[in-house]
């Protein structure tokens, strides 16, 4: 699913006629209740971030629940328990923890970078912040390349080896 900004002021919660979309009140995460779920769409009209999806073949919308399975599972070590995306991002651009704290690592990173709401316009107060690129300045030198360059083998041994000694020698 498309990530859930987890807005303070979420209008797909209002919106919904059932009470299927809901806020959790013991952390602000947007989870959709989809046994109460009639597929309406409504919350999909109103998310001006386009994070909720109909399942046709369920006949109910669904949506990034923040993998609240993973965050809150005592079974997993701290370190693991973050997001999927978070997880798996190969370029380390999403980050997880909690805001309300000023002193967490992803606060700091949002203080340092001048973390920014997404279109603040909408009044939706979404929680994920965004983090402006930095400056191509302040980037390492990085070449890529440079592990593939390398030879993989110093000196060649067995057969291959000895061949390329005899043939030094031509």
């Amino acid at each position: 699913p498309k990530s859930c900004l987890h807005c303070e002021d979420a209008p797909c919660v209002t919106v919904c006629p059932t009470g299927a979309s809901y806020k959790r009140v013991e952390d602000g995460i947007v989870l959709v209740n989809e046994s109460d779920c009639i597929g309406c769409g409504l919350c999909a009209w109103a998310c001006p971030y386009g994070a909720r999806e109909m399942d046709a073949k369920e006949g109910v919308m669904k949506k990034c629940t923040l993998c609240v399975d993973r965050i809150y599972n005592e079974n997993l070590p701290e370190v693991d328990r973050e997001p999927a995306c978070v997880r798996t991002c190969p370029a380390g651009a999403r980050h997880f923890g909690d805001l309300g704290d000023p002193d967490s690592a992803v606060s700091q990173l949002v203080a340092e970078r001048g973390g920014l709401d997404l279109m603040p316009e909408q009044g939706t107060k979404p929680v994920n912040k965004y983090l402006p690129p930095r400056p191509r300045d302040a980037l390492p030198e990085i070449d890529v390349l440079a592990p593939y360059l390398e030879p993989v083998v110093k000196e060649p041994k067995g057969f291959i080896g000895w061949l390329d000694k005899a043939l030094e020698k031509l």
